[in-house]
């Protein structure tokens, strides 16, 4: 079909909600402003979807969606219209944001389904994910709305526990692009989920330079926009955001983009009351919903915009104070239903997970001491967007420096969530490093008819300028990055992904002893899999599992035992759960696979002991028939024999997992 209907509605609903609002001189900012009010109400539109009968239906909740925009248009008392009109610096904007898109998408091209595996399979995290979103889609609404039915789909208790407005939003995005249709290939759907991260991560790059542009405001001309926007974007060029990909993270990447524009918008207010009281109550929504870890500092933006706007809104309190405590009352609702359930805030707050960070302390000290001191010169004492944007600082840094002080005495380190929360510092102190900009002197006024031409020869240096600047910074962190190439973006991690370093260990191949990603890339995509009677340790990870047979035929749960590390064979059987739409079946038993250190090839005797000892405590916590899938025909014959002994009547089924021949 040349035109499908979904996304022309898709942009119909965006189009019609920006010109709905007044604010935003230019349409770039229309339509940040928008989309920021758009997601807020499709994730308090959901709360409706997941109860009424009609489910995620894509021409209602549009046809709502539009009506909202109508009503707004009719309460305000003039026509829709949007605004015609560009700044040169969205060219940068928009210019970020597609260098980053390009460099994150390259390392996929021409590679299927599943050898994209190779990248986007290696964290399990990334499996829960789209397990949420798979689950919302087919039970119609939000998962902690339909908890029963959704422990079929998720692991216990994430039905309750984890934050869904990110899945929520991309699941609805996703039926309104396919006219409505759920997708019936769960790998397509997967690596769906996969490429919608990292245009995620790309719109972050773009937004952080646009809010640090938003908050310069019309001070932010010439020059000065140059060698801000180009700073900002060189800095975000340069930054390790994409381990967040690398790690599963799907969640905090929507979070931080919804941090960046939320800062952004709550700093410098630029607003009517009304559209005021709305982007409060979308911001809150849409951090509560997608990342809640982030709530404090949608909070101090929150109070520093009521602090500064007070007078603006004391006269219109009796409507707007009602408007914005019921929003938040939605907005806390999530939160809510998963401390009296489900969630142990304090033991949460200190779990450790994948040891990934964005940014190193020195990195983030820097930040925090640099940013609060441009704002406090005296030059911006009387500026609004400096006094919010000091109360996100001072109460972002100080909550941070508690969260840490009371790590170090409870785990005695800094864990799992402290770079987390840290993260969402660092993008809010990116964005409010547009303040900067305040500080530099102004280009004259534009006399005669070329007066323009050296103000945008400056333009344009101050932002080479600044740009390369900032690409030389060093973040702190240690990731994979490509050093042999003769681009200006060499050893930059967003450079290492697009030249394929980010792949699993084992999947890439030599070509000639150098690490050309274009050459292996050509030569990984155009191959077969095969290697005869056992597992392709070529083969990216969950391939030989994503493809096999008898993983389709099965009833009951499934474990996979397709590699000699209990993590691996763990990981691979999350992911064939989470293909048969049924992850729920490793809730209790994932961690005992962790120890089953057998698969591809007949282990020592001890490993053998110790492994089978472990599938079998498995195996006893399923309340089905289990099915094992054994890469190597000799062990799985052993395991066929020995593993009866140890079930205690369990009943189980060992079958040799097919080789892989194809990637389809």
């Amino acid at each position: 079909m040349f035109l499908h209907g979904g996304p022309v509605l898709l942009v119909l609903v965006l189009l019609g909600t920006a010109a709905a609002v007044r604010s935003g001189g230019v349409l770039l900012d229309r339509l940040v402003l928008a989309g920021l009010l758009l997601c807020g109400e499709v994730l308090l539109l959901g709360l409706l979807l997941s109860v009424w009968p009609w489910g995620l239906s894509v021409p209602l909740s549009c046809s709502l969606l539009l009506t909202a925009a109508g009503l707004w248009w009719w309460a305000a008392g003039r026509r829709p219209e949007l605004p015609l009109r560009f700044r040169p610096s969205d060219l940068l904007v928009l210019g970020t944001g597609l260098f980053t898109a390009r460099q994150l998408l390259r390392p996929l091209r021409g590679l299927t389904d599943v050898q994209q595996l190779a990248y986007d399979a290696q964290a399990p995290d990334a499996y829960v994910h789209y397990a949420v979103l798979d689950g919302i889609q087919r039970l119609h609404g939000y998962l902690f709305l339909h908890a029963d039915a959704a422990r079929t789909f998720v692991k216990t208790p994430t039905e309750t526990a984890y934050p869904q407005g990110s899945h929520f939003l991309l699941a609805w995005i996703d039926l309104v692009l396919r006219d409505g249709r759920v997708e019936t290939d769960a790998l397509a759907g997967f690596t769906w989920l996969f490429h919608v991260q990292l245009l995620l991560l790309a719109l972050l790059s773009a937004l952080v330079v646009w809010g640090a542009r938003w908050v310069g405001g019309p001070r932010l001309r010439g020059w000065r926009t140059g060698a801000v926007c180009g700073l900002l974007a060189g800095l975000v060029t340069a930054s390790p955001f994409v381990v967040l990909i690398r790690y599963g993270f799907y969640s905090e990447v929507l979070g931080l983009v919804v941090v960046a524009a939320a800062v952004a918008l709550l700093v410098r207010p630029a607003f009517p009351l009304p559209e005021q009281a709305a982007v409060v109550v979308a911001a809150g929504t849409a951090i509560a919903y997608t990342y809640n870890v982030y709530l404090g500092l949608f909070g101090f933006a929150a109070v520093g915009l009521m602090l500064v706007e007070r007078a603006r809104i004391r006269p219109a309190l009796r409507w707007w104070l009602p408007v914005v405590l019921l929003g938040a009352g939605l907005a806390a609702l999530p939160t809510l239903i998963a401390v009296t359930t489900s969630l142990n805030v304090a033991d949460q707050a200190n779990a450790g997970g994948s040891p990934a960070s964005t940014q190193s302390l020195l990195l983030l000290v820097a930040l925090g001491l640099l940013v609060p001191l441009t704002l406090l010169r005296p030059a911006l004492r009387g500026v609004p967007a400096a006094r919010s944007g000091l109360a996100v600082v001072l109460g972002g840094g100080l909550t941070l420096l508690a969260f840490a002080a009371w790590q170090l005495s409870t785990r005695h380190s800094l864990s799992y969530y402290f770079h987390k929360d840290a993260t969402g510092t660092v993008v809010a102190l990116l964005v409010l490093s547009g303040g900067a900009g305040w500080l530099l002197r102004p280009a004259p006024v534009p006399r005669g008819r070329w007066g323009r031409v050296p103000g945008a020869l400056a333009a344009v240096a101050a932002t080479a300028i600044a740009a390369l600047l900032a690409l030389n910074v060093d973040w702190g962190v240690q990731t994979p990055t490509t050093t042999n190439t003769a681009s200006a973006f060499a050893g930059l991690p967003l450079s290492g992904w697009a030249h394929g370093d980010f792949r699993e260990p084992g999947t890439s191949l030599d070509v000639g002893g150098a690490r050309s990603g274009r050459a292996a890339q050509a030569d990984y995509g155009g191959r077969t899999h095969s290697r005869g009677p056992d597992l392709d340790t070529t083969a990216p990870p969950g391939a030989q599992a994503a493809e096999s047979r008898q993983l389709r035929e099965a009833t009951g749960p499934v474990m996979v035992l397709d590699r000699a590390d209990g993590w691996a064979n763990r990981r691979d059987s999350f992911l064939a759960a989470t293909l048969r739409h049924r992850q729920g079946d490793m809730t209790g038993v994932d961690m005992e696979i962790y120890q089953v250190d057998m698969g591809p090839e007949v282990p020592s005797p001890a490993v053998y002991r110790s492994s089978l000892w472990h599938l079998a405590a498995a195996v006893r916590a399923e309340h089905e028939p289990v099915t094992v899938l054994v890469a190597n025909a000799e062990l799985a014959d052993r395991i066929r024999r020995d593993l009866p002994v140890l079930l205690h009547g369990a009943r189980v089924t060992v079958r040799r997992l097919d080789p892989l021949v194809t990637a389809r």
